[in-house]
């Protein structure tokens, strides 16, 4: 479940090599060009359910007993505290031990846990937050423990029981539990999507004709260039990827030389993080994602080393971003994460939920973990998604069909959560000329694929001859409404959160809308993004990687709002660099305070006209946009503006 870029290739096909809008189609090069159009709309609203692999009683996997907090409220403030200019605790970080002591449970209970699970063979490692151990062992000895098996377990209202009895556990080490994640995640009523839309990526992209930049196209653009001369290398840094996909090494090393950066060999480390695999089959040894995301992390920071946090599991869960995260919490050693995979649609959650396979608590825990890492100092950054404002969400489930369709109530709940700054997606300026006209955007602008519309509507036999029309023009930088958490504070009161102005481009499958009208209105909930940069495939990145399969080629484009992230992160590694100064932290609480200041150091995107994430555009006046939050970055000026 994965927000990273499913349709760039096909939308860099179409303004790259403009081989449609020539009508020179070629089934070849994509099977979804040989589709019809009810076969089409059969693509956009339904996919194969993937289940998990079944567990033997003699397989090792793991679990977290999450136990409670001293106070999640506390922990919550406390994040922000650590965060906002002008509190008696702000740029007071702890480390994990001192969060353990101050939030965590008493050593005495997690000692407890520790005898009864070595009882029962079980290895315990608690983390130094006091609040999460990790458990591994046989299958069929975790079954015995809780009673339960974990090909069927679900939750009950007791957060120990996963079967149809409750485990043999004193009462009074079972009430020290929060929660407990991972024995559910092997369940067979687990539900993972496999279709060719932003659930999941598709097949290598190609470059076409568009018009790729490197790690310059970034640093150059968004005022990165003059921390280098001001001798921020993020040296003495660390960026911290997240990811559910391997990567090799020489790869990154590759493009690290071509970028005149460093190469030292020490500057790339790969973590593997235990965590329940979903179908270990299936797991990615060598991902373009992952690849991309380190290769420009460690270029734009040309001097700080790069640490991937892997669980190599291409369906992450709850339990894996769990583990990853608080696996880099714990050690420790990065200042700043980023992460392009996605988590959860609200209608996943809905049917989780419904069958008991998801921990009534998996909002609060998640805020629990980026919390810490707030806590921590440490800048935690997230690709906002690349569907659009239009969201897919799993409806409903057929048999061993997945039903969904496309909505703006929906929202990744990982992507949205308000203790993560979003980052969503621009289009830089470019002019492409084809046989049917030009393409042209003149001004950096959200990114939202309806650029194309102009010569759609003057060949509207285009999207009559070709079905794959129905979803080639649909990428945009993900953006809107979460209505799963709400307002936070620090966006209370800003120009433009919880008002916007959109048109209505797309249609709910996928077809151009020509000629709709702008409206008002008002939302809640959590606005996102927060910032943006430069992610179309048109204006995007080259990145290197060389595979048996593509031995060749290995150069290719990189974009999406994935490719943005990354970035970011290793921005904050460059100002971290300087001397006396503390980490950074939690980007929001201050940003949003620098946005609303005479010299801020973002721009907001506010126009009405080709400016869209195919429904929000740019409200004028305001401080932030649904589409790209606060907008782009002069990091320059919030290198000096930032406390």
């Amino acid at each position: 479940m994965k927000k990273v870029f499913g349709w760039i290739g096909l939308v860099t096909s179409v303004v790259g090599s403009c081989c449609i809008l020539n009508m020179q189609v070629q089934a070849a090069t994509s099977p979804l060009l040989q589709a019809s159009v009810p076969g089409m709309y059969k693509m956009l609203t339904t996919a194969k359910n993937v289940s998990p692999t079944p567990m033997k009683k003699t397989q090792t996997t793991c679990f977290d007993i999450v136990l409670k907090p001293d106070s999640f409220k506390n922990i919550r403030n406390a994040a922000l505290a650590v965060s906002t200019p002008g509190n008696a605790d702000f740029k007071h970080y702890l480390t994990p031990g001192e969060f353990g002591s101050k939030f965590g449970a008493s050593e005495t209970t997690i000692s407890q846990w520790q005898r009864l699970l070595k009882q029962h063979s079980l290895k315990a490692r608690p983390l130094k937050n006091q609040l999460i151990i990790q458990v591994s062992g046989k299958v069929g000895r975790i079954d015995k423990l809780f009673r339960t098996n974990l090909n069927t377990a679900r939750y009950h209202s007791n957060p120990l029981q996963f079967g149809a009895k409750a485990p043999k556990i004193p009462g009074k080490l079972s009430k020290t539990v929060w929660t407990v994640v991972g024995l559910t995640d092997h369940s067979r009523g687990y539900i993972n999507t496999n279709t060719f839309l932003p659930f999941r990526r598709t097949s290598r992209r190609k470059s076409g004709q568009a018009k790729l930049g490197f790690t310059s196209r970034f640093t150059n653009h968004y005022h990165v260039a003059p921390l280098y001369r001001k001798g921020m290398t993020g040296k003495g840094q660390t960026t911290g990827i997240i990811a559910f996909e391997g990567l090799r090494k020489s790869n990154v090393f590759h493009f690290w030389k071509h970028e005149k950066v460093d190469t030292n060999s020490g500057r790339l480390m790969i973590k593997q993080v235990a965590s329940p695999l979903y179908r270990p089959k299936d797991v990615v040894r060598s991902s373009d994602e992952t690849t991309m995301d380190a290769e420009y992390a460690g270029s734009v920071a040309p001097k700080s080393n790069v640490r991937v946090y892997l669980v190599n599991n291409p369906y992450p869960t709850l339990t894996n971003f769990v583990d990853v995260y608080e696996q880099a919490f714990n050690d420790n050693v990065v200042s700043s994460t980023t992460n392009s995979w996605g988590l959860m649609d609200s209608g996943t959650i809905a049917i989780l939920r419904h069958r008991r396979l998801l921990t009534p608590a998996y909002r609060q825990l998640l805020t629990l973990v980026l919390a810490q890492g707030a806590i921590q100092g440490v800048s935690n950054f997230t690709a906002s998604g690349d569907a659009g404002a239009y969201n897919y969400m799993i409806k409903s489930i057929k048999g061993k069909q997945l039903m969904f369709d496309r909505t703006l109530s929906s929202s990744d709940f990982f992507d949205s959560n308000p203790f993560i700054t979003s980052v969503g997606g621009t289009t830089l300026p470019f002019r492409i000329k084809t046989k049917l006209g030009s393409i042209v955007n003149r001004h950096e602008r959200a990114w939202g694929s309806d650029y194309v519309w102009p010569i759609l509507q003057q060949h509207p036999s285009i999207i009559q001859r070709v079905p794959i029309s129905l979803l080639e023009y649909t990428a945009g930088s993900t953006g809107g409404f979460s209505h799963q958490y709400d307002t936070p504070a620090y966006q209370m009161n800003v120009p433009g959160v919880n008002t916007f102005m959109a048109r209505n481009l797309i249609s709910a499958l996928g077809q151009p809308v020509f000629g709709s009208q702008t409206v008002t209105g008002t939302g809640y909930g959590r606005n996102y993004p927060d910032v943006s940069a430069d992610s179309d495939a048109v204006t995007g990145y080259w990145i290197y990687q060389k595979t048996k399969k593509y031995p060749k080629k290995p150069w290719s484009d990189g974009a999406g709002t994935s490719i943005a992230s990354p970035q970011y992160a290793a921005a904050v590694a460059l100002i971290n660099s300087q001397a006396g100064r503390k980490r950074m932290g939690f980007w929001n609480p201050q940003i949003y305070q620098l946005a609303q200041q005479p010299d801020s150091p973002f721009t907001p995107l506010n126009s009405t006209q080709s400016n869209s994430n195919l429904y929000y555009v740019g409200q004028p006046g305001t401080v932030y946009n649904q589409a790209t939050g606060l907008g782009i970055t002069n990091f320059d000026k919030l290198a000096q503006a930032y406390k």
